[in-house]
């Protein structure tokens, strides 16, 4: 490998992050994952370690070292639209790649820079995994974010929320004051409890009990844990989508409440950005919509009610592909020969 012919692109999540080597013929020639990379959300070592962890990994796979590389780009969820504390974890990256251009963007901008097709430059993509955030692009190039204000005050239609919710609804069904649903069963299960009314202790205090040692004091062990981290309880969305799928009334309803909120968002940054709904591109990302119809048919009817000529698309390339397309433009390369490649070698990869 000559030397600086090699891009690394990184795309550091709620719960996981991701990282490939990519020549600049689109060629993916490594890639590596690691923990939590939101600056904001998780623990700032958490954060170093992913981030140096995925990179390495994805240099080491590659057969690369630092002089190989020409430029670090990518996101990481905790980066604003404009770059707000971009320069922050391009720092803690450069404490351990110190020789090597690092330009990050946010989570939202990689996203729809992957998600839309090349000679598309405007519209609007949401990214839905741990949490969640909706961003557009008009003609005159103006961008605008909504969404995106952590699983507290936002983040409606995010695996987070969608596991709260399925929570909440199992909750209800359990003491009787809720439908009865799939999902006071399936819960449970996930958490390796008895009942549902087992879940509430590793929500809250991070350990796996039974009824009976809850009822005869035998439990050993300290409590005092704070209970499952925000990325672990929106794992639990996959058991949500499951039971939807299986055709559980309490967990479909769950599931077209976030379409619709992502929806709306859609909606929200089209009409503030003035994209008129013949000329509106939607596409999506994240882990949400792993789930397929489930989730995209209540969300593609909630955008058509509002927009009715609007076109929704997959998306060309996952977010880590949008860091590499950031690191073209950044770099004055044109993306568009490396775009084959690239979807190639990401779907050699399982997706990533």
């Amino acid at each position: 490998m000559k030397n600086g012919e090699v891009i690394i692109s990184v795309d550091g999540g709620g719960t996981k992050t991701t990282a490939i080597a990519v020549t600049k013929k689109g060629e993916v020639i490594g890639s590596g994952s690691s923990g939590p990379g939101n600056h904001v959300l998780s623990p700032i070592e958490v954060v170093k370690n992913s981030l140096k962890e995925a990179i390495s990994q994805a240099m080491k796979s590659a057969a690369i070292d630092e002089s190989d590389l020409l430029i670090i780009s990518g996101d990481t969820a905790g980066i604003g639209h404009q770059r707000e504390g971009a320069q922050y974890v391009e720092a803690i990256i450069a404490e351990n790649f110190t020789e090597v251009k690092i330009y990050l963007v946010g989570d939202m901008v990689a996203g729809f820079y992957g998600a839309m097709p090349n000679d598309c430059k405007y519209g609007v993509v949401v990214t839905a995994g741990t949490g969640s955030t909706i961003f557009g692009i008009n003609k005159d190039g103006k961008g605008l974010q909504v969404g995106g204000w952590g699983h507290i005050i936002g983040d409606e239609g995010s695996a987070y929320d969608i596991a709260v919710m399925g929570m909440k609804a199992a909750a209800k069904a359990f003491d009787g004051r809720g439908a009865p649903t799939s999902l006071a069963t399936a819960l449970p299960k996930h958490f390796g409890v008895d009942d549902m009314f087992l879940v509430q202790i590793p929500i809250y205090l991070g350990e796996i009990l039974t009824r009976e040692e809850i009822d005869d004091g035998t439990a050993s062990g300290d409590y005092t844990s704070g209970g499952l981290s925000r990325e672990k309880i929106a794992k639990t969305a996959v058991v949500v989508t499951k039971e939807a799928e299986a055709g559980d009334d309490v967990a479909l309803n769950v599931i077209k409440v976030a379409a619709e909120e992502l929806a709306l968002g859609v909606v929200t940054v089209a009409q503030k950005l003035s994209i008129q709904d013949n000329d509106l591109t939607v596409s999506y990302t994240g882990s949400v919509f792993n789930a397929g119809d489930v989730i995209l048919e209540p969300f593609s009817q909630y955008i058509k009610n509002q927009c009715p000529k609007a076109e929704i698309i997959k998306p060309a390339l996952p977010t880590v592909g949008g860091g590499v397309r950031v690191a073209f433009e950044k770099l004055g390369i044109d993306f568009g020969p490396a775009t084959d490649n690239l979807k190639k070698g990401l779907k050699t990869q399982g997706g990533i």
